[in-house]
């Protein structure tokens, strides 16, 4: 069994690098992709425990992606969209999107501090620690549902939905936007770095499957090499079709759980809510896909 898609406490999962690569273990996996969110922070530890237990681990990433013009391109989401790129094979000596990569952490550092600051000015003394300790504690990376519960604990907001409605969601008091790269841009960042970049949970872009094709070929011409079409929220069912457009196209079809652990508790690892399990060729097509990226490089 093999699972492409789990994150740590580097991003927003609940195991450490090195926990999450010994639950793998323990369920049975005999290889696994860390791909934490704008995050490759965590790939060196996960990589060591899986030497250290017999798994292949595979240093990724999955980038947060601005496609806030998408309606404006004519495109018809039935909710605002969320774009997710998966990367494999971020190299371990440095690079232009592991440099990035860790721009974007200190811009959302500065984006965390400032949040703050607007929520004491609204009159809730919080501290930065505060959220910082609920995320994690020092080192790990914030998000806005962190400074959702302390909202909550606080008493500001009887609860989690509030705390986004009144203060965090776009257009809120307090929210402040923070940097994203835009596909072509992250795509082109990856290539790069040498690193496979894929379509993450295209299902969450929310478009038709005329509408999602159309935006896969722009992406292809950008240098996308895959689809995941066994993401763990769907039937394989469900996902058939986007097999099938993957294939037509020639892309690598990727996949695996989004593993959160305590985070998101129904997404097992291996498996997801729906128990999809990944073929183990598609391991073997993202690196042929990382062979071709090299050997163009070269």
């Amino acid at each position: 069994m093999i699972d492409l898609h789990a994150h740590t406490t580097v991003s927003d999962g609940g195991d450490s690098p090195t926990q999450l690569v010994r639950k793998a273990a323990e369920a049975g996996l005999w290889a696994l992709a860390v791909t934490d969110h704008d995050n490759d922070a965590g790939c060196a530890d996960a990589v060591a425990e899986g030497d250290r237990l017999g798994i292949e681990v595979v240093r990724g990433v999955e980038i947060s992606c601005d496609v806030e013009d998408l309606i404006d391109r004519g495109y018809h989401p039935k909710q605002r969209p969320t774009m997710h790129l998966l990367g494999y094979f971020v190299p371990a000596e440095d690079n232009p999107l592991s440099s990035a990569l860790a721009e974007l952490q200190r811009a959302r550092a500065n984006r965390n501090q400032t949040m703050v600051q607007r929520l004491n000015d609204l009159g809730i003394p919080l501290t930065f620690e505060e959220v910082e300790r609920e995320a994690g504690g020092p080192g790990a990376q914030i998000g806005r549902p962190h400074f959702a519960a302390v909202l909550v604990r606080h008493k500001a907001v009887p609860d989690y939905q509030a705390a986004f409605d009144q203060y965090l969601a776009k257009g809120a008091k307090a929210y402040i936007g923070r940097k994203l790269y835009k596909p072509h841009d992250a795509i082109s960042l990856m290539a790069s770095a040498g690193v496979v970049p894929v379509l993450a949970h295209p299902f969450t872009l929310q478009l038709g499957l005329d509408e999602l094709e159309s935006l896969i070929d722009e992406l292809v011409e950008a240098g996308l090499a895959g689809v995941e079409g066994y993401h763990g929220d769907q039937s394989l069912e469900d996902q058939a079709p986007l097999r099938a457009l993957a294939r037509d196209k020639s892309l690598v079809i990727s996949g695996g759980s989004d593993y959160h652990g305590d985070m998101v508790p129904d997404r097992r690892l291996p498996g997801g809510k729906r128990g999809v399990m990944v073929p183990p060729e598609a391991l073997d097509e993202l690196k042929l896909a990382a062979s071709r990226l090299a050997r163009a490089a070269s």
